[in-house]
């Protein structure tokens, strides 16, 4: 039976029966259970019950308690009545928590679960039907003046895959008919990627457009059977700025929501004609957008269509086809459960003489068992005297663990002290050797002699890297696989490593390349080391592959910064301990760069980055050997697996940028303990043949090349002499210069 009150509904049930157990659906309020209402079954809507505790911190924000919104829910379903719209019954209080409970009719499934289960496409027939029950909800909602506010596909509810009910008015507001736009009636907490621009903004503002903004994401969806998944909603660009000319100042624009969604939109076949229904609904403006009724005639002309004739008639023979089907197999079905009654029978007499047989082995089955549980008594008592040894050789034990515990505190005490000492001691000496290194190279150093020497083999130039080993240099061109020696005043070709775009580097007294790309790797993390006239993995490989890094090796460390990985120049710093053989992420670079210029002068790397940056172009940063040991994160599995799945670098607060070049371009060495840079590109975008002496503040011109280049390629040899080689604007031209 039913009663009705000032348009509210509710059934009378003389028992109701809750299976919580029996979840269809969970959120952050509560969850959604089967319950039974006399013979009937439907749906219960429980919150959970921790929540009815929670006060209302502020009067103003009511709506955002979940009572209140319980209680919305229910008066909203309470007042309407519509065939697709979910049926209200009534609440109940559950005896376990004395809670509300809501009761609504039981409907088979979401219209979200449904679109990610299906096999395939749905059919355009039912597209259309689903579509247009959702439109005549919302026409019947707004024309009684009551917004949803939270549709999306979770809140759609089916019946049989083919008629659509909306629920979920926990969010809902009723509004005077007779208003067009409603400001700031509270925050619209529906779900983000199916509300409009005007839901989100702060404070919102909107009109029962909204809900058919969501409409028109539910098509997208239907259609495509994908989630919506908008991109952000602004976009930062730099602009220039008002008051300082040559200067860009970062600016946020909205982007339009067509084009947040054109990735979904674009699986849409482009004659679909829900398409441009969808695309309507999508307007930025809300004025712009239909209304529901207009969207309910659109939607209805379209079931008049030969498609969906069309559509409908395909389906409705799919069905007569799989209901033969299923006939066949149940007569087919039939025939082996018979089969299977046959042989249950001839099994059922073979279990009889069974049964006879187990009885007989039972009766001796109970003799054995009393005597094993003598036995287990005596057992026990065995295990209750071992049970007191035990106890006794525990106590022993830890007054020895104690003892040992003590002992290594003891000892851990000590390797702090001595840990601070070294510390205290390292510290003295790297700043006695910062005031040596700055009182030598306060007097600049000064050319004697500039030689030429032949012309390097072509490709030797710009981004190739060198090394000296002995009175041997080595240079490789970026790019090949070769390497080529210089020594004699004769260049010599080596066999071909096994990558290219590699850096060279002497790290032992051993040719080493580090870094590249090869047929297998495309940003190779392999080091190849030159022995016994073969390349050789003689070190173990880098954590991160890359190509054309910077790599200079002091004291048992190779530092290896930058270069170019997946596509993007890089900031990470890795440095091995070739003593233990072991690689760390140390602290990151403060710019990315590929190719950068790096040298080692003292206890100093020096980095000059290869950038396109205006601001950093003329940077060089320094950072000691020292710093970077220490700033070594952990070196475990899991550290660095969270770190490649966070793609987090460690801090770059370690390294200090000094005094900047007056070029870019420009190319680092260290002779005789001196730090210079030679050659580069000026502020006239020409290139330079001034050579560059670092006196710990600034950067003097000391001494100049035969001729102008920039990226050039040098190499510090024994007797303060200097080898400058290629760049660009001198492919191949070979010098070197004698200083004192």
């Amino acid at each position: 039976m039913a009663e009705r009150q000032d348009r509210e509904q509710e059934y009378i049930f003389r028992n109701v029966q809750l299976f919580k157990n029996d979840t269809l659906g969970t959120g952050s309020y509560g969850a959604v259970c089967k319950a039974k209402c006399d013979q009937l079954l439907c749906a219960a809507k429980l919150l959970y019950p921790v929540l009815f505790q929670i006060a209302v911190p502020d009067p103003g924000k009511e709506h955002r308690h979940p009572f209140r919104r319980f209680e919305t829910e229910c008066a909203f379903l309470s007042r309407i009545n519509h065939p697709n719209i979910v049926q209200y019954l009534g609440t109940y209080r559950d005896p376990d928590t004395n809670a509300p409970v809501l009761l609504m009719e039981l409907m088979d499934e979401s219209l979200t679960h449904f679109l990610e289960s299906s096999p395939g496409d749905i059919p355009y027939h039912i597209q259309v039907n689903l579509s247009y029950d959702i439109a005549q909800a919302l026409a019947f909602l707004h024309s009684n003046g009551i917004i949803h506010r939270d549709l999306s596909s979770n809140n759609v509810l089916l019946i049989a895959g083919t008629r659509a009910k909306v629920t979920d008015f926990g969010m809902s507001k009723f509004k005077d008919i007779n208003v067009s736009r409603l400001a700031t009636m509270t925050t619209c907490p529906g779900t983000p990627a199916f509300m409009s621009p005007e839901a989100l903004n702060e404070p919102p503002v909107y009109t029962e457009k909204l809900d058919n903004f969501s409409f028109g994401v539910l098509l997208v969806q239907t259609t495509t059977r994908q989630f919506p998944k908008p991109t952000d909603r602004f976009e930062n660009i730099q602009v220039p700025h008002p008051r300082n000319p040559g200067h860009t100042i970062e600016a946020k624009i909205a982007i339009p929501e067509l084009e947040r969604r054109q990735a979904h939109m674009i699986l849409i076949e482009s004659t679909h004609p829900l398409l441009p229904i969808a695309r309507h609904c999508l307007k930025d403006r809300d004025v712009e957008r239909p209304s529901s009724q207009q969207l309910c005639q659109t939607l209805d002309a379209l079931k008049r269509t030969p498609r969906y004739q069309e559509s409908s008639q395909q389906d409705l023979h799919q069905m007569l086809r799989e209901k033969d089907e299923q006939i066949t197999a149940n007569d087919t079905q039939l025939q082996i459960n018979e089969r299977i009654l046959t042989e249950n029978q001839e099994i059922i007499t073979q279990n009889n003489e069974l049964l006879h047989t187990q009885a007989n082995e039972i009766q001796t089955l109970q003799q054995d068992k009393a005597t094993l549980q003598h036995e287990g008594e005596a057992r026990k008592r065995q295990l209750r005297r071992l049970n007191q040894e035990l106890q006794l050789s525990e106590e022993n034990t830890a007054a020895l663990q104690q003892a040992i515990d003590q002992r290594d505190r003891e000892v851990t005490q000590l390797r702090q002290a001595l840990a601070s000492k070294n510390e205290e001691y390292h510290d003295l000496s790297t700043r006695m050797h910062q005031v040596a290194l700055q009182d030598e190279q306060a007097t600049p150093m000064k050319p004697v002699t500039i030689k030429s020497l032949p012309d390097a083999p072509d490709g030797i130039g710009y981004r190739s890297s060198s090394a000296v080993i002995g009175n041997k240099t080595y240079f490789s061109p970026y790019g090949h696989r070769t390497v080529y020696e210089f020594s004699n005043n004769q260049w010599h070709k080596l066999p071909l490593c096994p990558n290219n775009c590699f850096t060279i580097v002497s790290v032992n007294d051993m040719l080493t390349t580090v870094g590249g790309r090869s047929d297998t790797q495309p940003f190779s993390n392999k080091l190849y080391s030159y022995i016994n006239n073969k390349w050789v993995q003689h070190f173990p490989p880098m954590s991160t592959g890359r190509i054309g890094p910077g790599a200079v090796y002091a004291n048992n460390t190779l530092v290896v910064a930058g270069g170019f990985h997946d596509s993007n120049t890089s900031t990470t710093v890795e440095i091995l301990n070739t003593a233990n053989m072991r690689w760390s992420i140390v602290s990151s670079l403060p710019v990315p760069t590929d190719h950068p210029s790096t040298t080692i002068c003292g206890d100093y790397v020096y980095i000059h980055p290869r950038t396109s940056n205006a601001q950093e172009k003329y940077s060089v940063y320094k950072c000691s050997l020292r710093q970077l040991t220490q700033s070594q994160p952990s070196s475990t599995i899991r550290e660095k697996i969270r770190q490649r799945l966070t793609q987090s670098q460690p801090s770059s607060a370690i390294w200090e940028k000094i005094a900047s070049l007056p070029v870019s371009l420009s190319t680092l060495v260290t002779i005789n303990g001196h730090l210079l840079a030679v050659g580069g590109w000026d502020s006239n975008r020409d290139n330079t043949k001034d050579i560059y002496q670092y006196n710990m503040t600034s950067w003097t011109v000391i001494s100049q090349t035969s001729t102008r280049r920039s990226s050039c390629i040098t190499a510090a040899l024994p007797g303060n002499k200097l080898m400058v080689v290629g760049g660009v604007g001198e492919d191949r031209k070979c010098e070197v210069i004698t200083f004192v």
